[in-house]
């Protein structure tokens, strides 16, 4: 599930599927901040840290850049009401440019989401609807609504046009740092940043813009795991999925799976399951040492990161550039 293009990239925009960049349904998304934790890093024996702030996005999440190019794809095709299904942060921010763009949104969601979230979905306009149970409860729901009503499903999960839109994180990470990024360590649900960014990178590499493309390592927490038990060839099912309080990554069954584990292979990267427990020390620790109120889920990365300086994975005196992917606004704290 790729965009193909036939054009070599250039190297100072990414290549997207559009036929007029000018035109994009944009809410002004992009160019985040790029901020340096340095006492993060010394903390943890770290050359640099850096802090790519997504949350500044227009709706406080990275999906942003997904939905501008996923809705402007929409509507150029003709879409006029189409369904999504998100566990917060995607059905908010498709919210928000569907009403931009003049679409009709059904949103399906976990009815346990966080409260935040699901006021943005319904405050930009889009149809709500709420489903018991867990993550994949909003998929199977959305997948049936689709063929019920006969709607376009301009799903994030599986939209190759939704990914593209992240290409540019690893183009204005490029245009600061060089080839300076040693690593990039994410939370990973349904993959559309590490998917986009890694592409992002080859894009740069292949232009000569960077000499090489940083490691991927992916973090998801232990009670919903199936791209690092896929990494670590570890036995994990449906069977095992817990509640957990990351539920931008509670994703038990990713539809593109493989092509995560192949960005992360492929980068030399490596994948990490951390605790609840973690989940929350490190979402205190940014606030009260950085100044940075991040969500659970992306909170998540710091611990991950933590795990693999502690396991050798990234040895002392490495960069290291870790996306801020959601505000913490969004949530109530636990």
């Amino acid at each position: 599930m790729f965009v193909e293009y036939f054009d070599a990239p250039d190297g100072l925009q990414p290549r997207l599927p559009l036929d007029d960049p000018q035109q994009a349904n944009s809410l002004g998304e992009g160019d985040t901040p790029l901020l340096s934790l340095e006492k993060t890093a010394k903390e943890l024996g770290l050359k640099s840290l850096w802090a790519k702030l997504e949350f500044m996005a227009p709706t406080g999440s990275f999906k942003d850049r997904g939905s501008a190019i996923l809705t402007t794809m929409g509507r150029d095709f003709g879409v006029t009401e189409f369904v999504e299904d998100s566990s917060g942060n995607a059905g908010a921010s498709l919210s928000a440019y569907a009403a931009a763009a003049g679409l009709k949104a059904h949103v399906f969601a976990p009815a346990s989401a966080a409260s935040g979230k699901l006021d943005q979905i319904q405050v930009f306009g889009a149809e709500l609807h709420g489903t018991d149970g867990p993550r994949q409860a909003a998929t199977d729901a959305a997948e049936k609504f689709v063929k019920e009503r006969g709607l376009v499903y301009l799903s994030h999960n599986v939209s190759p046009y939704f990914s593209e839109g992240m290409k540019a994180v690893s183009y204005e990470l490029a245009d600061v740092m060089g080839d300076q990024i040693e690593h990039v360590v994410l939370p990973v649900g349904n993959g559309s940043l590490l998917i986009g960014m890694v592409r992002g990178y080859r894009e740069l590499a292949e232009a000569g813009i960077v000499g090489r493309v940083p490691r991927f390592h992916g973090v998801q927490a232990q009670s919903v795991r199936p791209v690092i038990s896929a990494l670590n060839n570890e036995s994990w099912s449906q069977d095992d999925v817990r509640p957990t309080r990351a539920s931008g990554i509670a994703v038990s069954k990713p539809p593109r799976l493989a092509e995560m584990i192949e960005a992360i292979q492929s980068t030399g990267g490596s994948g990490v399951a951390v605790t609840e427990a973690s989940l929350t020390e490190w979402q205190r620790h940014l606030a009260s040492s950085e100044g940075i109120f991040a969500e659970l889920t992306s909170a998540g990365a710091l611990a991950g990161l933590e795990i693999l300086i502690e396991t050798g994975v990234i040895g002392p005196g490495s960069s290291i550039c870790v996306p801020i992917t959601g505000s913490g606004l969004k949530e109530p704290l636990g």
